[in-house]
């Protein structure tokens, strides 16, 4: 039975918050103060029916817990559920939580190895030029839909402008990354986890292959040439990983930001009317409405006593609830000031050995998609007749289904898209017979035909 979160008390025999429920989406942070309230630092969860978890809702205990890396494991090989049989080969959330050979995954000598690599793969991108990009990209998605005074600006900006970045940085090419993201929104919905994971490998196989063939200068290729010596197996899980949480994770912000400038006029004036700058606006959503509210998992190596009198068993799965613990600093004495609009004290990035080695870049898309977004349509408001807010049903993000919206129409400012550009090496011609797409803007062309 769940926590329901329309219910002031918590009955002894509701022991789990259902995590994948609408009823959660639609009020969790209600929900999060009340499994504070019962249970303390760490709550039990259920992820999916029959799948049992604990919930971080404590901002000290994160930090805390994700720095005891002799006490907490990052292996979900420990997964005692899983282990045990107790988990169903076909839970959907297995595409989210079941080892792979990646540095989320990585604990000790073998997690600096890994990320080492990452770190400078990443380091060798063009921060500059990856910028001048991201902004062409925004003011060309714009564009596609301006003069028709209408959007869905999730699936019509939020999710796309992550891709087009990502596929540049990593040498993907316009039907491979289409494909990547369809099968990675599924995976973190928990939704046909299964079928999902096996296309996201598929397509990071024929990435792998194909760079085997045709390095390039791409994140992919830097990743296979360095000298941590990685599998094609290790690269492939990397692309999966690294590829996934720079795309998901910062669409969601995007969209959880437009819909906070939307519905809160006090915070779309202070933007507008300069007291606070876009990078500093975004801040101030990851402390409220970050897009990971459950990842990532970590497992104790051996029984945790809690608190309450409560132990949690040795290969438990133990989500990070950056959401929940973001609310408890802010409900803490002068927590207010200390999860402000310019506070980055907030845990949405994550703490520890295992902070996202790409939050410049995503905090960089997502600076980059509200700035130019506000500035082309300052007039944009939520579309006539909206429904309430569509959260997708996921125990890990807090990402938006759909944001439609409405504006004046207005011309466009770019004559020709910057993804104009050949996705791989021109001097490779055809990828095993076939001939490579020059362009991606038939994703474009795809997305209007569905409105």
């Amino acid at each position: 039975m769940p926590i329901d979160p329309e219910d002031d008390r918590v009955t002894d025999g509701c022991p789990y918050a259902e995590l994948y429920t609408p009823e959660f989406q639609r009020d969790p942070k209600r929900v999060y103060d009340r499994m504070r309230d019962a249970y303390g630092p760490a709550a039990p969860a259920m992820l999916e029916p029959g799948v049992r978890g604990w919930l971080v809702v404590d901002y000290a205990t994160i930090v805390a817990w994700c720095r005891d890396t002799a006490t907490f494991s990052r292996d979900a090989r420990r997964w005692n559920d899983w282990r045990d049989g107790l988990v169903s080969d076909d839970a959907g959330v297995l595409g989210m939580m079941e080892y792979r050979p990646n540095v989320l995954f990585a604990d000790g000598d073998e997690h600096r190895r890994l990320r080492r690599a990452v770190t400078d793969a990443f380091g060798k991108v063009d921060s500059a030029e990856t910028a001048a990009y991201t902004a062409r990209t925004a003011e060309a998605l714009i564009d596609g839909f301006c003069q028709l005074g209408e959007a869905d600006i999730v699936e019509e900006y939020a999710r796309v402008l992550p891709l087009l970045v990502m596929n540049r940085m990593f040498g993907f090419d316009e039907e491979s990354g289409r494909r990547f993201t369809a099968a990675l929104a599924a995976v973190v919905d928990a939704a046909d986890s299964g079928r999902a994971n096996a296309e996201l490998e598929r397509i990071a196989s024929e990435i792998v292959a194909r760079k085997r063939k045709h390095p390039g200068d791409d994140a992919t290729s830097w990743l296979m040439e360095h000298r941590a010596g990685l599998s094609d197996e290790e690269v492939l899980q990397h692309l999966v990983l690294v590829v996934g949480a720079g795309v998901e994770p910062t669409a969601d912000l995007i969209g959880n930001a437009v819909r906070m400038v939307l519905i809160d006029p006090e915070f779309r004036g202070d933007i507008a009317e300069g007291r606070v700058d876009v990078e500093d606006a975004l801040e101030h959503v990851l402390w409220h409405e970050p897009p990971m509210v459950g990842y990532p998992v970590m497992f104790p190596v051996s029984d945790v006593p809690l608190a309450n009198g409560a132990v949690m068993p040795a290969g438990s799965p133990v989500l990070l609830g950056y959401a929940a613990a973001n609310r408890s600093m802010a409900g803490a004495p002068s927590g207010e000031a200390a999860a402000g609009t310019a506070n980055r004290a907030h845990l949405s990035f994550g703490v520890g050995p295992h902070r996202c080695p790409a939050q410049d870049l995503a905090t960089m898309i997502a600076t980059t998609a509200l700035r130019v977004l506000l500035r082309r349509l300052p007039e944009m408001r939520p579309a006539a007749g909206a429904a309430e807010p569509e959260w997708r049903p996921s125990p890990f993000a807090r990402s938006l289904a759909r944001l439609p919206v409405s504006f004046t129409p207005q011309a466009p400012v770019q004559e020709e898209a910057p993804w104009k550009e050949r996705a791989v090496p021109p001097d490779s011609g055809e990828e095993d017979g076939v001939p490579v797409r020059e362009t991606l803007s038939d994703l474009l062309s795809m997305l209007r035909r569905k409105r």
